[in-house]
């Protein structure tokens, strides 16, 4: 290596970068250590089982991880940076947050092994002080020389290899004892489960092959290789080795001696020298990883502290994410042990194999042009991976596994309440893309029940935004918290006067549409989903129009046409037009005017005008107030304000009236706080005597242009014009 070149730079391929770290991972801690006491505990049968149980997963998540690395640019942050580039940041930073715990306590893992080993040959030796030794020259080689120690993985590669035919060759003639072999020792599941969760560790050497992503010449193509041979080669190692030592030794002996490999290996020194070698350099490789991947969730605001995080020194080396990793790791060396370690790396690992999985088989499943991967794996591979990773966490411990449910989505839930900015999109659009078609075509297919689960969805036409800023507060009363907004910007072609435009020039209308996007965003903070268009026409009118002939054949369109409403700025004839078009289109109409000085007061006190043609009909017969009730009721949640319904009718009419209006109030489950009034005059004398109140909504129909036009003039009073669609209904 030339001097000055630092580990920043790219430089390992498949073989040194991803096969060997992930063969030195798999081939450890639980080979030498443990496997022994999962055989002797078990018997070969259900070891095998175990095994193969945990290869299964592991190799689908290998061909998930294969198949998504061909398809996507992977940078520093393995898994972290597959999840974050297919489900979004929030999911990657809850799935690496306890990636990183997961890389952390792996590092503490390889420690305990190595102490093992090491006080096996130096009984003298306090096992405290030896894994504290191990942590402090981890810690020096991270910082001084780590490529030449992750280069020196090459040795220990041969080192292991020697050892397991050492291993192979040691022990007698094994063939002689297949008889008394203890296929089965015990029949107990939770044994089972619990040996499995002691056992899987070894299958999570996965991360080591794809946690130098940042440090390969050719990721997309690098990782696949070295995984899947690492995989396949250790798999095939481990089932050889647990039908060896269960031929070879005594149960007992499998139990209670944790070293029993070097007592029955060809030359034991050369088992110990790789057991040493095996748990340092993994150790050491996971110590390097774990850091880095902290510096690449950090570049992405992810973790608390992140700017700190993010600090490197001058060689490029996230020097405050090593001091962190190696202050976390000194706590769990203090308070753990080996076989207290295992079971928690399980779950940590099993949530980051789920997500990988469930990453891949949205992908196949969305079928974007997008994905095109060079290896290309059936869609029940990653649906099996993901469904066998979340089955085993719950079967192992339900407990754990709801404890680190419990942590993902918290993680989840902070990082969406932070509001990350991503720099570059994800699948999730294009999920919630394929999800909203999949119900419209089933919506198509099935009988129409709007009724039941109708949600207000504005229409606003505008010609200038300063309109949309003045109705905003009250849009939002009514859509909040459910309903969404579609803002429709309509440049005109003419310099005509236009409903909510005085005296302004094209050029100044041109500019205010300009800034639509921004404004569109602003009211999707505020709480209500909202989306704009600009189109062109000669006409106000015309444009509005057009807008509820294109929206009225989509599955998702907006049910109210919201129009701020001036008599002065807009004619009959238009107006008339307007609802035509709208009833025919089955869109409700609102029109708002606004009366200059009261405004909408303390937006709290709400009358409701319902015409007295509706008590000559049967109570549940077709009405025309439906609209304005709902309406009404969104303002009363959201002001938290009081409600009045008013009715004008003859005095032989006012019981019939009163008990008309008392029922709605009871079958329209509305607040029993709302107020009656029964008024024999007629509307516009009561209107008159009425309180000011800070909005009056008028329930209205098709032939009411002039009606509207007329009732607001002279009259100190802020109102809300209403008809109906004929697809909502308050009894609902």
């Amino acid at each position: 290596m030339k001097k000055g070149k630092t580990f920043t730079h790219k430089k390992f391929n498949s073989f040194n970068g991803v096969f060997v770290p992930t063969f030195l991972s798999i081939i450890g801690v639980v080979l030498f250590l443990r496997l022994g006491f999962v055989v002797g505990t078990a018997g070969i049968v259900p070891t095998i089982l175990i095994i193969l149980l945990a290869a299964t997963v592991t190799v689908a998540t290998a061909l998930s991880l294969s198949s998504i690395t061909t398809n996507l640019r992977i940078e520093a942050g393995g898994a972290y940076s597959i999840i974050r580039k297919t489900l979004g940041l929030e999911v990657g930073g809850s799935v690496g947050i306890p990636l990183v715990l997961a890389q952390i306590f792996s590092v503490v893992f390889y420690i305990f092994g190595f102490a093992e080993a090491w006080t096996y040959i130096f009984p003298g030796h306090s096992f405290q002080l030896v894994v504290y030794a191990v942590l402090a020259l981890l810690l020096l080689l991270n910082i001084i020389s780590v490529s030449i120690a992750i280069r020196a993985q090459m040795i220990v590669f041969v080192l292991i290899v020697i050892a397991i035919i050492s291993l192979f060759i040691g022990g007698g003639a094994w063939w002689e004892n297949l008889e008394t072999a203890h296929y089965m020792t015990t029949g107990s599941w939770g044994s089972f489960w619990w040996l499995f969760a002691l056992f899987f560790p070894a299958m999570t050497g996965l991360q080591a092959g794809i946690g130098l992503s940042g440090e390969l010449t050719d990721p997309k193509r690098q990782i696949a290789k070295g995984v899947l041979w690492a995989i396949g080669l250790t798999t095939t190692i481990y089932v050889a080795v647990a039908f060896w030592l269960g031929t070879i030794a005594d149960p007992q002996q499998l139990v209670d001696n944790n070293l029993i490999m070097v007592d029955l290996a060809f030359y034991g020194p050369i088992i110990l020298a790789g057991i040493l070698a095996a748990t340092f350099s993994s150790g050491l490789t996971t110590f390097v990883a774990a850091p880095r991947l902290m510096h690449a969730m950090s570049k992405n605001k992810v973790l608390p502290l992140s700017e700190l995080f993010s600090k490197k020194t001058k060689t490029g080396e996230p020097y405050v994410a090593i001091i962190f990793t190696t202050v976390i790791v000194f706590i769990a060396l203090t308070a753990g042990s080996l076989n207290k370690i295992a079971p928690l790396l399980t779950m940590f690992f099993l949530i980051t194999y789920a997500l990988i999985n469930i990453s891949v088989f949205i992908e196949q499943s969305l079928g974007m042009v997008s994905f095109r991967p060079r290896i290309k794996v059936p869609k029940f591979v990653a649906l099996y991976g993901f469904i066998a990773s979340i089955v085993f966490m719950f079967v192992i411990s339900p407990v754990a596994g709801l404890i680190s449910f419990t942590f993902l989505i918290a993680v989840y839930a902070w990082l969406v309440k932070r509001k990350l900015k991503a720099e570059e999109g994800d699948l999730r659009s294009g999920l919630f893309l394929t999800l909203a078609e999949w119900a419209a075509r089933k919506i198509i297919t099935l009988p129409e029940s709007t009724k039941h689960t109708w949600k207000p969805n504005i229409l606003v036409p505008v010609v200038i935004t300063r309109t949309l800023l003045g109705n905003f507060p009250l849009i939002k009363a009514i859509a909040y918290p459910t309903g969404t907004m579609t803002v429709l910007g309509i440049k005109l072609k003419t310099e005509k006067k236009v409903p909510d435009a005085d005296d302004i020039t094209p050029k100044e209308i041109k500019e205010e549409l300009s800034e639509l996007p921004d404004m569109v965003d602003k009211f999707s903070n505020e709480g209500i989903f909202t989306s704009s268009s600009i189109i062109e026409t000669h006409d106000y009118t015309e444009g509005v129009n057009i807008s509820l002939e294109a929206i009225g054949g989509q599955v998702f369109h907006p049910n109210i046409l919201f129009l701020p409403f001036k008599s002065e700025r807009i004619s009959i004839t238009n107006l008339e037009k307007i609802f035509e078009k709208a009833h025919k289109q089955k869109i409700g109409v609102v029109l708002f005017n606004r009366d200059e000085e009261a405004g909408l007061g303390s937006e709290k006190d709400i009358h409701v005008w319902i015409s007295p043609k509706v008590i000559k009909k049967e109570f549940r017969d077709d009405r025309k107030f439906d609209l304005a009730m709902l309406l009404a009721y969104q303002l009363y949640r959201n002001w938290s304000g009081k409600l009045t319904l008013w009715m004008c009718t003859t005095k032989a009419s006012t019981d019939k009236a009163r008990y008309y209006l008392q029922k709605l109030i009871y079958e329209a489950r509305f607040p029993l706080s709302t107020e009656i009034k029964i008024s024999n005059q007629s509307l516009e004398k009561t209107l008159d005597e009425a309180p000011q109140g800070d909005i009056h909504i008028v329930s209205t129909n098709q032939g009411d242009a002039k009606f509207i036009h007329d009732l607001p003039k002279g009259r100190k009073k802020s109102f809300l014009f209403v008809a109906d669609s004929t697809a909502e209904d308050v009894l609902a």
